[in-house]
């Protein structure tokens, strides 16, 4: 509902690209934020919705959702491999 009034705001001038804009906006700041405490069932829940998106790779503004590592790469990372 907030969004479609807050798409009601927007002048007949507006571009297709200015509503998306604002959609993705909109979609980052009622994300769930990195301290954000959850039960698994959430987060679960969560995944498989995401992994039914058309592009589940990027949030609406280009950031990375899911990244992919090789057992090294995590290891190094944890300083496991010098």
């Amino acid at each position: 509902m907030e969004l479609l009034d807050s798409l009601s705001d927007v002048t007949g001038s507006g571009t297709s690209e200015s509503l998306l804009d604002k959609m993705a906006s909109m979609a980052c700041k009622a994300a769930v934020k990195g301290k954000h405490h959850m039960s698994m069932m959430e987060a679960k829940a969560l995944i498989d919705e995401l992994l039914t998106l058309e592009n589940p790779y990027n949030c609406p503004h280009g950031r990375p959702t899911i990244i992919s590592m090789s057992r090294y790469e995590l290891e190094k990372k944890f300083k496991r491999i010098v």
